[in-house]
Formats: C-alpha cells, sequence, structure tokens
C-alpha cells in the first residue's frame, strides 16, 4: 500500500496531471471502521467523530491521502438508536419562534482542541486536512425538520430569518477559528438537494441558503484555502452557482438513478473545478465483487483524470451493507494505478 500524499489532492485540484491518483474517502460506517481496525469501536459516532487516533488510523488503512475533519451540531435533533447503536435522523424539535430560547452553540474551545489535535496526529503521516464548517441552512432545516422548515418559509419567514442569523453568526465565528490553523481546505454542505434537484426554487435559495454560502466561501478564497462543496443530489443545475463562488472540489456527485453522469459533467464543467467521488455506494460497490469494483474505479480514473481534476472516492459514504473487500479493491485499484 503506498505512503499518503497531500499533494495528490493538491495537484489534482489544481488540474495537474500527475502519474497517480488521489484517493480522499470521507467517512465510513462505525461497522466498517470495525471490521478495518479490528477492534470495537463507538456505534453512535460517525467514523469522523470517534477518538483522534482511530480516526487517523483509519485513514491510513483506507489509504487516504486527505483526512475529513468534522464536527456534528446535533440541535434540536429527533434520533432514534438502532440495534447496533447507530443513531438515525427522524426530525426536528424547533417548530417556533418561541423555541429560539433553546439554542445552544458547540463549544469552539473544544472544536479547536480537537482539530489540534488532529493536526498533531497527522504531522509526519503525508495526509492533508480538510475540515467541515457548519452550514446555516443545513444547521437549521434539521432542527426544525424538513418539511416543518419548507413550511414556515411561507407561513412565518420572520421566523427562518431569525434563526439563520443567529446560526450564521456562529458559523462565521468557527469559520474564523478554523482559517486560523494550517489546513488545506474548507467543506461547506449544500443541503436542500436530493436526486431530482432543489427542494426549493431558485428565489428562496438564493435566500435561504446561497446568500450565506457565498459570504463564507468568499471569506474561505479570500484565505486563499481551497473550498469543497458537498451536496447529495443533483449537482449539474447548481454548476453555475458553484463556479461563481470558486468552488474548487464538488463532492460526491451521486449518480442519482442515473439522473447524473459524471462523465457529462466532466465535460461540460470540468475545467473550472475538480470533482471528487461517484464510485456508486448503491451499485458496485454495495452489489458487486471486487473484481467489479475495481474496473469501475480503472474506468473513472481513465474517463474523468485527464488534466487532473478528479478524486477516486464513493457516491457517499461507506455505509454497512458494502462489503469491506470491495472497499480495499477500490483502494487498491487506485494505489495500482499508473499513468
Amino acid at each position: 500500500m503506498r505512503a499518503p500524499d497531500k499533494n495528490r489532492f493538491l495537484k489534482a485540484v489544481k488540474h495537474i496531471q500527475c502519474n497517480e491518483i488521489p484517493l480522499f474517502e470521507h467517512e465510513a460506517d462505525p461497522a466498517i471502521v470495525s471490521a478495518m481496525l479490528g477492534k470495537p469501536v463507538d456505534m453512535s459516532l460517525h467514523s469522523f467523530e470517534l477518538p483522534v487516533p482511530d480516526v487517523i488510523e483509519w485513514n491510513l488503512k483506507m489509504g487516504n491521502d486527505m483526512v475529513y475533519f468534522g464536527n456534528i451540531w446535533r440541535l434540536a435533533r429527533k434520533e432514534m438508536v438502532d440495534a447496533a447503536g447507530r443513531r438515525h435522523y427522524v426530525d426536528g424539535m424547533m417548530k417556533t419562534p418561541a423555541s429560539l430560547k433553546d439554542i445552544w452553540y458547540p463549544d469552539l474551545g473544544a472544536l479547536r482542541g480537537r482539530l489540534e489535535e488532529f493536526l498533531r496526529c497527522i504531522e509526519g503521516t503525508g495526509l492533508g486536512i480538510v475540515v467541515c464548517g457548519t452550514s446555516p441552512d443545513k444547521i437549521v432545516s434539521s432542527a426544525m425538520g424538513y418539511q416543518d422548515f419548507c413550511y414556515a418559509i411561507y407561513e412565518n419567514p420572520d421566523f427562518i430569518d431569525d434563526f439563520l442569523a443567529r446560526v450564521q453568526e456562529y458559523a462565521m465565528k468557527e469559520l474564523e477559528m478554523l482559517l486560523s490553523y494550517p489546513v488545506d481546505g474548507i467543506l461547506l454542505t449544500y443541503s436542500l438537494v436530493t436526486s431530482t434537484g432543489s427542494m426549493l426554487n431558485p428565489v428562496m435559495m438564493e435566500k435561504y441558503a446561497d446568500v450565506f454560502m457565498k459570504k463564507q466561501a468568499e471569506r474561505i478564497k479570500g484565505a486563499g484555502k481551497l473550498l469543497t462543496i458537498h451536496t447529495d443530489g443533483l449537482v449539474e443545475p447548481l454548476m453555475p452557482l458553484f463556479i461563481d463562488m470558486g468552488v474548487d472540489v464538488i463532492h460526491p456527485l451521486d449518480p442519482c438513478g442515473g439522473a447524473q453522469d459524471i462523465y457529462e459533467v466532466k465535460k461540460r464543467w470540468g475545467s473550472r473545478t475538480a470533482l471528487q467521488g461517484n464510485i456508486d455506494i448503491g451499485g458496485v460497490l454495495a452489489k458487486g465483487n471486487p473484481e467489479q469494483v475495481a474496473e469501475d474505479v480503472r474506468r473513472h480514473i481513465e474517463g474523468l483524470s485527464a488534466d487532473g481534476g478528479y478524486i477516486v472516492a464513493s457516491s457517499h459514504d461507506l455505509h454497512q451493507l458494502i462489503p469491506p473487500a470491495n472497499i480495499y479493491a477500490m483502494r487498491d485499484a487506485v494505489h495500482g494505478w499508473r499513468k
């Protein structure tokens, strides 16, 4: 297995053709992490929330060139716990203006301490780091519940405006803290998107999502950092917005049941931003065999890496139904590829 090298990622983002391709998988189900580390882990946490040494060890076994640093702000979330101990989002509980009195904010001191531990642990490994910033539309919509958020836009827009403003104030403070460290990039989440497109019309998306992200993007780019946008759904209609914001990487390019063709996205937009992901978690990774996974990865590399601009990763994250053998096949296909 090759050693990590963040320069593979940085060169790909800058569209520099290299002999090797970067691998950057953000997250795996804790059962997969447990299998790869050969020990039990806390099933109630996301993989990036685990103790820092375990996070770094998993990234090294994954063969990543970068690590993902994230923090889940579980504001007013109603969650259920499954038989294995995983937490699953059910709904939000802040439904009215009166509930704003219950808002709480993550401890920036604790977040700072964990980031410093991450940076210490990756020193000398060759790994780079992308850190996740807070996206106001994601926090507010999940804290309210997505359906109630959409209703309130029409029925009580002042409530939405007030809630978003409070979260944005925290998000900018958090962003300044993150930018004070030697991180390689910042990731923002564009959450109000499904496999068929945006949840709101363009005017509403501009008011309740875009305006906040544009302010964050301006600060990130002004600080000279790379900007990754994570959006789970159909991204191509949003590409002009992301290009205008100076987005460097789009992640994770979900196939959307065939509605989104990464090769067409590459043809139209690939000279202006890098693409990360698209190895299908609902298809070949979950249902194929290792040979099929390796072939699909090689097909992606051959079709997308000309002049740089492609980073191998799954089409979302590695869920519990993906066999570890297929994960290793993805990793080894990337590590074994040479131009």
